[in-house]
Protein backbone atom coordinates (compact mmCIF):
# COMPACT_ATOMS: atom_id res chain seq x y z
CA UNK A 1 0.00 0.00 0.00
CA UNK A 2 1.27 3.28 -1.18
CA UNK A 3 0.44 6.38 1.08
CA UNK A 4 -0.08 8.61 -1.47
CA UNK A 5 -2.41 6.73 -3.65
CA UNK A 6 -6.43 7.79 -3.15
CA UNK A 7 -8.01 5.67 0.04
CA UNK A 8 -11.24 3.98 -0.07
CA UNK A 9 -14.00 3.07 2.46
CA UNK A 10 -16.12 -0.41 2.16
CA UNK A 11 -19.31 0.75 3.49
CA UNK A 12 -21.56 -2.98 3.99
CA UNK A 13 -25.24 -1.96 5.03
CA UNK A 14 -28.54 -3.72 5.00
CA UNK A 15 -31.20 -4.41 7.36
CA UNK A 16 -31.11 -6.12 10.84
CA UNK A 17 -30.33 -9.67 10.54
CA UNK A 18 -28.70 -9.68 7.26
CA UNK A 19 -25.32 -10.64 7.59
CA UNK A 20 -23.26 -7.77 7.82
CA UNK A 21 -20.88 -8.79 10.06
CA UNK A 22 -19.96 -12.00 8.12
CA UNK A 23 -19.49 -10.30 5.22
CA UNK A 24 -17.82 -7.55 6.68
CA UNK A 25 -15.22 -9.42 7.94
CA UNK A 26 -14.79 -11.75 4.81
CA UNK A 27 -14.11 -8.45 2.82
CA UNK A 28 -11.69 -6.88 5.75
CA UNK A 29 -9.88 -10.35 5.68
CA UNK A 30 -9.37 -10.29 1.82
CA UNK A 31 -8.64 -6.75 1.68
CA UNK A 32 -6.32 -7.09 5.14
CA UNK A 33 -7.52 -4.45 6.52
CA UNK A 34 -9.43 -3.56 9.66
CA UNK A 35 -13.39 -2.59 10.52
CA UNK A 36 -15.38 0.35 11.42
CA UNK A 37 -18.16 -0.33 13.13
CA UNK A 38 -21.09 1.99 12.58
CA UNK A 39 -23.76 0.11 15.07
CA UNK A 40 -24.49 2.67 17.56
CA UNK A 41 -25.88 -0.19 20.33
CA UNK A 42 -23.10 -1.99 19.62
CA UNK A 43 -20.58 0.54 21.73
CA UNK A 44 -21.83 -0.26 24.40
CA UNK A 45 -19.92 -2.94 26.70
CA UNK A 46 -22.98 -4.33 28.79
CA UNK A 47 -25.33 -4.87 25.86
CA UNK A 48 -24.33 -7.89 24.07
CA UNK A 49 -26.67 -10.02 23.22
CA UNK A 50 -29.31 -7.79 22.29
CA UNK A 51 -27.41 -6.01 19.76
CA UNK A 52 -25.97 -9.14 17.96
CA UNK A 53 -22.27 -8.28 18.75
CA UNK A 54 -19.65 -10.23 16.83
CA UNK A 55 -18.71 -13.42 18.34
CA UNK A 56 -15.21 -13.40 20.14
CA UNK A 57 -13.89 -15.08 17.61
CA UNK A 58 -14.78 -12.63 15.04
CA UNK A 59 -13.14 -10.13 16.84
CA UNK A 60 -10.04 -12.08 17.25
CA UNK A 61 -10.06 -12.79 13.21
CA UNK A 62 -9.89 -9.43 12.62
CA UNK A 63 -9.50 -5.90 14.49
CA UNK A 64 -12.97 -4.00 15.06
CA UNK A 65 -13.03 -0.32 16.57
CA UNK A 66 -15.52 0.71 18.66
CA UNK A 67 -17.05 -2.15 19.62
CA UNK A 68 -18.11 -2.44 23.51
CA UNK A 69 -15.85 0.84 24.08
CA UNK A 70 -18.52 2.64 26.34
CA UNK A 71 -20.08 2.30 29.05
CA UNK A 72 -24.09 2.27 29.67
CA UNK A 73 -24.22 5.83 31.40
CA UNK A 74 -21.71 7.35 28.89
CA UNK A 75 -23.62 10.29 26.76
CA UNK A 76 -21.94 9.41 23.22
CA UNK A 77 -23.07 11.92 20.73
CA UNK A 78 -23.13 11.48 16.93
CA UNK A 79 -20.96 14.15 16.51
CA UNK A 80 -18.40 12.55 19.17
CA UNK A 81 -18.40 9.14 16.99
CA UNK A 82 -17.83 10.99 13.99
CA UNK A 83 -14.56 12.78 15.07
CA UNK A 84 -13.39 9.25 16.78
CA UNK A 85 -14.05 6.69 13.64
CA UNK A 86 -12.36 9.88 11.32
CA UNK A 87 -9.23 9.79 13.56
CA UNK A 88 -9.23 6.08 13.67
CA UNK A 89 -9.43 5.83 9.71
CA UNK A 90 -6.60 8.38 9.63
CA UNK A 91 -4.78 5.87 11.55
CA UNK A 92 -6.09 2.32 9.33
CA UNK A 93 -4.87 4.57 6.18
CA UNK A 94 -1.16 5.24 7.32
CA UNK A 95 -0.34 1.81 5.61
CA UNK A 96 -3.56 0.88 3.78
CA UNK A 97 -5.26 1.99 0.91
CA UNK A 98 -9.20 0.28 2.17
CA UNK A 99 -10.96 0.53 4.96
CA UNK A 100 -14.19 -1.84 6.13
CA UNK A 101 -17.01 0.18 7.66
CA UNK A 102 -20.66 -2.04 8.78
CA UNK A 103 -23.33 -1.09 10.75
CA UNK A 104 -27.57 -0.41 10.19
CA UNK A 105 -27.53 2.34 12.11
CA UNK A 106 -27.84 4.89 9.13
CA UNK A 107 -27.52 8.17 10.47
CA UNK A 108 -23.91 6.98 12.45
CA UNK A 109 -22.81 5.70 8.76
CA UNK A 110 -23.86 9.30 7.42
CA UNK A 111 -21.98 10.77 9.56
CA UNK A 112 -18.67 8.79 9.09
CA UNK A 113 -19.42 8.96 5.18
CA UNK A 114 -20.79 12.64 4.44
CA UNK A 115 -20.80 14.57 7.96
CA UNK A 116 -23.55 15.58 9.87
CA UNK A 117 -26.27 17.38 8.12
CA UNK A 118 -29.29 15.82 8.60
CA UNK A 119 -31.79 15.08 11.75
CA UNK A 120 -30.83 11.82 13.43
CA UNK A 121 -34.08 9.09 13.61
CA UNK A 122 -35.72 10.05 16.60
CA UNK A 123 -36.61 6.88 19.05
CA UNK A 124 -39.90 6.24 19.93
CA UNK A 125 -39.13 6.71 23.96
CA UNK A 126 -37.67 9.86 23.23
CA UNK A 127 -40.98 11.46 21.95
CA UNK A 128 -43.06 9.76 24.04
CA UNK A 129 -41.18 11.28 26.95
CA UNK A 130 -41.55 14.86 25.80
CA UNK A 131 -45.08 14.55 25.05
CA UNK A 132 -45.40 13.66 29.00
CA UNK A 133 -43.02 16.47 29.80
CA UNK A 134 -45.17 18.98 28.03
CA UNK A 135 -48.23 17.59 29.82
CA UNK A 136 -46.81 17.92 33.42
CA UNK A 137 -44.33 20.56 33.05
CA UNK A 138 -46.23 23.04 30.16
CA UNK A 139 -44.07 25.23 27.61
CA UNK A 140 -41.93 26.77 30.24
CA UNK A 141 -40.89 22.86 30.93
CA UNK A 142 -39.60 22.78 27.34
CA UNK A 143 -38.44 26.28 26.73
CA UNK A 144 -36.21 25.85 29.78
CA UNK A 145 -34.48 22.23 28.34
CA UNK A 146 -34.16 23.84 24.97
CA UNK A 147 -32.55 27.02 26.86
CA UNK A 148 -30.09 24.64 28.46
CA UNK A 149 -29.67 22.51 25.42
CA UNK A 150 -29.72 25.03 22.44
CA UNK A 151 -29.59 28.38 23.06
CA UNK A 152 -29.05 29.52 19.90
CA UNK A 153 -32.05 27.80 18.19
CA UNK A 154 -33.98 29.26 21.50
CA UNK A 155 -33.78 32.88 20.38
CA UNK A 156 -34.74 31.86 16.89
CA UNK A 157 -37.43 29.75 17.41
CA UNK A 158 -41.68 30.19 18.37
CA UNK A 159 -41.31 29.43 21.54
CA UNK A 160 -45.67 29.20 22.21
CA UNK A 161 -45.04 26.37 19.32
CA UNK A 162 -44.87 23.17 21.61
CA UNK A 163 -44.75 21.26 18.24
CA UNK A 164 -41.35 23.22 17.08
CA UNK A 165 -40.05 22.86 20.55
CA UNK A 166 -40.35 19.31 21.49
CA UNK A 167 -39.03 18.37 17.40
CA UNK A 168 -35.80 20.17 18.29
CA UNK A 169 -35.39 18.78 21.94
CA UNK A 170 -35.89 14.94 20.24
CA UNK A 171 -33.33 15.71 17.89
CA UNK A 172 -31.23 16.95 21.02
CA UNK A 173 -31.99 14.11 23.08
CA UNK A 174 -31.46 11.59 20.14
CA UNK A 175 -28.12 13.08 19.11
CA UNK A 176 -26.87 14.67 22.21
CA UNK A 177 -25.74 17.44 19.59
CA UNK A 178 -27.48 20.93 19.60
CA UNK A 179 -30.62 21.40 17.22
CA UNK A 180 -29.31 24.25 15.47
CA UNK A 181 -25.97 22.11 14.56
CA UNK A 182 -28.06 20.11 12.19
CA UNK A 183 -29.25 22.78 10.09
CA UNK A 184 -25.82 23.58 8.63
CA UNK A 185 -26.02 22.69 5.38
CA UNK A 186 -22.41 22.16 4.10
CA UNK A 187 -21.08 18.79 3.87
CA UNK A 188 -17.68 18.69 4.95
CA UNK A 189 -15.09 16.99 2.90
CA UNK A 190 -13.52 13.75 3.11
CA UNK A 191 -9.87 12.35 2.25
CA UNK A 192 -11.85 9.22 1.19
CA UNK A 193 -13.97 7.76 -0.97
CA UNK A 194 -16.57 5.20 -0.07
CA UNK A 195 -18.22 2.17 -1.90
CA UNK A 196 -21.36 0.96 -0.57
CA UNK A 197 -22.71 -2.44 -0.73
CA UNK A 198 -26.18 -3.28 0.51
CA UNK A 199 -27.20 -6.73 1.58
CA UNK A 200 -30.35 -7.79 0.01
CA UNK A 201 -33.28 -10.56 1.25
CA UNK A 202 -36.62 -11.51 -0.82
CA UNK A 203 -39.12 -9.76 2.29
CA UNK A 204 -40.36 -13.07 3.24
CA UNK A 205 -37.16 -14.43 3.95
CA UNK A 206 -35.56 -11.35 6.28
CA UNK A 207 -38.66 -11.36 8.03
CA UNK A 208 -38.19 -15.29 8.30
CA UNK A 209 -34.32 -14.05 9.62
CA UNK A 210 -35.45 -11.60 12.20
CA UNK A 211 -37.69 -14.06 14.09
CA UNK A 212 -35.31 -16.64 14.11
CA UNK A 213 -32.94 -14.24 15.63
CA UNK A 214 -35.06 -12.83 18.25
CA UNK A 215 -35.81 -16.57 19.40
CA UNK A 216 -31.98 -17.21 19.34
CA UNK A 217 -31.66 -14.33 21.42
CA UNK A 218 -33.83 -15.66 24.61
CA UNK A 219 -32.19 -18.81 23.94
CA UNK A 220 -28.50 -17.17 24.71
CA UNK A 221 -30.22 -15.03 27.54
CA UNK A 222 -31.52 -11.69 26.30
CA UNK A 223 -33.72 -11.51 29.29
CA UNK A 224 -31.21 -12.35 31.77
CA UNK A 225 -29.17 -9.40 30.29
CA UNK A 226 -32.27 -7.14 29.81
CA UNK A 227 -32.59 -7.82 33.73
CA UNK A 228 -28.98 -6.57 34.49
CA UNK A 229 -29.98 -3.43 33.04
CA UNK A 230 -32.85 -2.90 34.32
CA UNK A 231 -31.47 -0.38 36.77
CA UNK A 232 -30.30 1.70 33.65
CA UNK A 233 -33.49 1.43 31.75
CA UNK A 234 -33.48 5.19 31.65
CA UNK A 235 -30.51 5.66 30.00
CA UNK A 236 -30.52 6.59 25.93
CA UNK A 237 -28.61 3.49 24.83
CA UNK A 238 -30.86 1.36 25.91
CA UNK A 239 -34.18 3.04 24.52
CA UNK A 240 -33.74 0.89 21.86
CA UNK A 241 -35.71 -2.47 20.13
CA UNK A 242 -35.20 -5.96 22.23
CA UNK A 243 -34.69 -4.09 25.37
CA UNK A 244 -37.80 -1.93 26.20
CA UNK A 245 -40.16 -4.62 24.98
CA UNK A 246 -38.71 -6.46 27.95
CA UNK A 247 -38.51 -3.79 30.28
CA UNK A 248 -42.10 -3.46 29.96
CA UNK A 249 -42.36 -7.48 31.15
CA UNK A 250 -40.30 -6.55 33.96
CA UNK A 251 -42.92 -3.98 34.71
CA UNK A 252 -46.22 -6.47 34.38
CA UNK A 253 -47.20 -4.53 31.25
CA UNK A 254 -46.92 -7.60 29.01
CA UNK A 255 -46.52 -11.15 29.58
CA UNK A 256 -42.56 -12.83 27.79
CA UNK A 257 -44.99 -14.36 25.09
CA UNK A 258 -46.01 -10.73 23.90
CA UNK A 259 -43.05 -9.17 24.66
CA UNK A 260 -41.08 -11.61 22.38
CA UNK A 261 -43.44 -11.39 19.98
CA UNK A 262 -43.19 -7.49 20.06
CA UNK A 263 -39.57 -7.49 19.46
CA UNK A 264 -40.41 -9.35 16.85
CA UNK A 265 -42.84 -7.05 15.22
CA UNK A 266 -40.40 -3.80 16.46
CA UNK A 267 -37.10 -5.44 14.60
CA UNK A 268 -39.41 -5.98 11.24
CA UNK A 269 -40.41 -2.43 11.48
CA UNK A 270 -36.80 -1.64 12.28
CA UNK A 271 -35.28 -2.94 9.13
CA UNK A 272 -38.28 -1.60 6.92
CA UNK A 273 -37.26 1.92 7.95
CA UNK A 274 -33.27 0.64 7.26
CA UNK A 275 -34.37 -0.20 3.92
CA UNK A 276 -36.38 2.78 3.07
CA UNK A 277 -33.40 5.07 3.89
CA UNK A 278 -30.84 3.41 2.21
CA UNK A 279 -33.67 2.99 -1.32
CA UNK A 280 -33.78 7.04 -1.33
CA UNK A 281 -29.63 7.33 -1.17
CA UNK A 282 -29.61 5.14 -4.47
CA UNK A 283 -25.90 4.61 -4.41
CA UNK A 284 -25.84 1.49 -2.56
CA UNK A 285 -24.75 -1.67 -4.69
CA UNK A 286 -26.86 -4.53 -3.51
CA UNK A 287 -25.45 -8.02 -3.12
CA UNK A 288 -26.30 -11.11 -2.05
CA UNK A 289 -24.74 -12.29 1.43
CA UNK A 290 -23.16 -15.73 -0.56
CA UNK A 291 -21.85 -13.09 -3.58
CA UNK A 292 -18.24 -12.30 -1.94
CA UNK A 293 -16.67 -12.89 -4.81
CA UNK A 294 -19.38 -10.40 -6.72
CA UNK A 295 -18.78 -8.03 -4.08
CA UNK A 296 -14.85 -7.82 -4.44
CA UNK A 297 -15.04 -7.54 -8.08
CA UNK A 298 -17.34 -4.95 -7.78
CA UNK A 299 -14.84 -3.23 -5.19
CA UNK A 300 -11.89 -3.38 -7.52
CA UNK A 301 -13.82 -2.54 -10.57
CA UNK A 302 -15.20 0.75 -8.71
CA UNK A 303 -11.03 1.56 -8.06
CA UNK A 304 -10.46 0.75 -11.32
CA UNK A 305 -12.41 2.96 -13.27
CA UNK A 306 -12.51 5.65 -10.50
CA UNK A 307 -16.32 6.47 -11.66
CA UNK A 308 -19.22 6.93 -9.36
CA UNK A 309 -20.97 4.43 -8.02
CA UNK A 310 -24.59 2.46 -9.65
CA UNK A 311 -27.10 4.88 -9.38
CA UNK A 312 -31.18 4.24 -9.43
CA UNK A 313 -32.51 7.56 -11.52
CA UNK A 314 -36.33 7.85 -12.13
CA UNK A 315 -35.98 11.00 -14.63
CA UNK A 316 -32.91 10.25 -16.89
CA UNK A 317 -33.18 9.47 -20.25
CA UNK A 318 -30.72 7.94 -22.65
CA UNK A 319 -30.98 9.03 -26.38
CA UNK A 320 -31.47 6.87 -28.78
CA UNK A 321 -31.95 3.47 -26.91
CA UNK A 322 -33.92 1.01 -27.66
CA UNK A 323 -37.42 0.83 -25.96
CA UNK A 324 -39.60 -2.00 -25.31
CA UNK A 325 -42.26 0.25 -24.13
CA UNK A 326 -44.23 3.04 -25.39
CA UNK A 327 -44.63 3.93 -21.89
CA UNK A 328 -41.64 5.69 -19.83
CA UNK A 329 -39.42 3.39 -17.87
CA UNK A 330 -40.24 3.20 -13.84
CA UNK A 331 -36.25 3.85 -13.45
CA UNK A 332 -32.65 3.30 -15.01
CA UNK A 333 -30.25 1.50 -13.58
CA UNK A 334 -26.68 3.99 -14.15
CA UNK A 335 -23.26 3.40 -14.24
CA UNK A 336 -21.51 6.70 -15.14
CA UNK A 337 -18.12 6.70 -16.79
CA UNK A 338 -15.12 8.34 -15.63
CA UNK A 339 -14.86 11.72 -17.28
CA UNK A 340 -17.38 14.39 -18.83
CA UNK A 341 -17.01 13.26 -22.08
CA UNK A 342 -17.66 9.50 -21.55
CA UNK A 343 -20.67 7.44 -21.91
CA UNK A 344 -22.71 6.34 -18.89
CA UNK A 345 -23.52 2.78 -18.82
CA UNK A 346 -27.86 2.32 -18.20
CA UNK A 347 -30.49 0.11 -18.35
CA UNK A 348 -34.08 0.97 -18.18
CA UNK A 349 -36.70 -0.86 -15.79
CA UNK A 350 -40.25 -1.48 -16.65
CA UNK A 351 -42.22 -2.80 -13.48
CA UNK A 352 -45.27 -5.06 -14.12
CA UNK A 353 -47.09 -6.84 -10.83
CA UNK A 354 -44.44 -9.40 -9.92
CA UNK A 355 -42.09 -8.63 -12.67
CA UNK A 356 -39.57 -6.51 -14.24
CA UNK A 357 -38.60 -6.27 -17.79
CA UNK A 358 -34.64 -4.56 -18.72
CA UNK A 359 -34.59 -2.65 -21.38
CA UNK A 360 -31.63 -2.92 -24.00
CA UNK A 361 -28.77 -1.21 -23.93
CA UNK A 362 -27.90 1.39 -26.12
CA UNK A 363 -26.22 -0.14 -29.61
CA UNK A 364 -22.72 1.21 -28.18
CA UNK A 365 -22.85 0.30 -24.73
CA UNK A 366 -22.77 -3.74 -25.67
CA UNK A 367 -18.73 -3.44 -26.16
CA UNK A 368 -18.02 -2.21 -23.07
CA UNK A 369 -16.08 -4.18 -20.72
CA UNK A 370 -17.29 -7.70 -19.80
CA UNK A 371 -17.09 -6.91 -16.06
CA UNK A 372 -18.68 -3.54 -15.94
CA UNK A 373 -22.11 -4.77 -17.74
CA UNK A 374 -21.70 -8.10 -15.31
CA UNK A 375 -21.77 -5.57 -12.55
CA UNK A 376 -25.06 -3.22 -14.39
CA UNK A 377 -27.07 -5.98 -14.92
CA UNK A 378 -26.35 -7.52 -11.61
CA UNK A 379 -27.95 -4.34 -10.04
CA UNK A 380 -30.60 -4.24 -12.51
CA UNK A 381 -32.13 -8.24 -11.84
CA UNK A 382 -31.89 -6.92 -7.91
CA UNK A 383 -33.31 -3.34 -8.00
CA UNK A 384 -36.72 -3.61 -8.63
CA UNK A 385 -37.55 -6.41 -5.65
CA UNK A 386 -39.86 -8.42 -7.79
CA UNK A 387 -40.20 -12.07 -8.17
CA UNK A 388 -39.20 -12.32 -11.74
CA UNK A 389 -36.81 -10.27 -13.92
CA UNK A 390 -37.09 -10.58 -17.71
CA UNK A 391 -34.07 -9.39 -20.12
CA UNK A 392 -34.36 -9.29 -24.01
CA UNK A 393 -31.17 -8.39 -25.00
CA UNK A 394 -28.77 -9.17 -27.56
CA UNK A 395 -27.49 -12.77 -28.27
CA UNK A 396 -23.84 -11.66 -27.65
CA UNK A 397 -23.95 -10.98 -24.64
CA UNK A 398 -25.36 -14.25 -23.79
CA UNK A 399 -22.14 -15.15 -21.45
CA UNK A 400 -23.07 -12.58 -18.98
CA UNK A 401 -27.00 -13.78 -18.35
CA UNK A 402 -25.24 -17.48 -18.37
CA UNK A 403 -22.78 -16.26 -15.26
CA UNK A 404 -25.79 -14.52 -13.35
CA UNK A 405 -27.92 -17.61 -13.59
CA UNK A 406 -30.40 -16.10 -16.27
CA UNK A 407 -31.94 -18.52 -17.73
CA UNK A 408 -32.97 -18.31 -22.33
CA UNK A 409 -36.47 -18.42 -23.49
CA UNK A 410 -36.18 -18.29 -26.82
CA UNK A 411 -39.77 -19.68 -27.51
CA UNK A 412 -41.95 -17.28 -24.89
CA UNK A 413 -43.04 -14.78 -26.64
CA UNK A 414 -42.85 -10.83 -25.19
CA UNK A 415 -46.50 -9.61 -23.76
CA UNK A 416 -48.12 -8.04 -27.03
CA UNK A 417 -47.98 -3.96 -25.34
CA UNK A 418 -43.84 -4.77 -25.55
CA UNK A 419 -42.21 -3.98 -28.46
CA UNK A 420 -40.60 -6.41 -30.40
CA UNK A 421 -36.66 -5.72 -31.08
CA UNK A 422 -35.35 -7.86 -34.36
CA UNK A 423 -35.11 -11.49 -33.38
CA UNK A 424 -32.18 -12.64 -35.16
CA UNK A 425 -30.39 -10.27 -33.36
CA UNK A 426 -31.88 -10.34 -29.40
CA UNK A 427 -32.82 -13.20 -26.85
CA UNK A 428 -35.25 -13.50 -24.23
CA UNK A 429 -33.81 -14.35 -20.42
CA UNK A 430 -35.46 -14.49 -17.54
CA UNK A 431 -34.50 -15.58 -13.70
CA UNK A 432 -35.90 -15.02 -10.18
CA UNK A 433 -32.90 -13.39 -7.91
CA UNK A 434 -33.53 -16.01 -5.22
CA UNK A 435 -34.20 -18.97 -6.73
CA UNK A 436 -30.59 -20.53 -6.00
Amino acid sequence: MNPGQQKYLIVVGGPTASGKTDVAIQLALHFNTEIISCDSRQFYRQMTIGTAKPTQAQLESVKHHFIGHLDIEKAYSIGEFEQDALQALELIFKDRDIAVAVGGSGMYLKALCEGLDEFPEIPEAIAQALKTSFEQGGLAALQQELLASDPDYYHQVDLSNPSRLMRALAVCRASGQPFSSFRLGEKPPRFFKCIYLQLVWPRASLYERINARVVQMMSDGLLEEAQRLLPYSHCNALQTVGYQELFSFFEKKTNLEGAVALIQQNSRRYAKRQLTWMRRDGYWKKIRPTEIDLAIAYIEQVIKRAGPLIRQLTSWSAPGAPRLSAMPPDAWIVWEQPGPASPALSIPIWKMRDSAYLGPLLPEQADMPTTALEMLFHEAMLWPETEEIWVYEKQTLAPIFEKLHFKNHPKIKMPPEWVKLPAEEYELWQIKPFDF
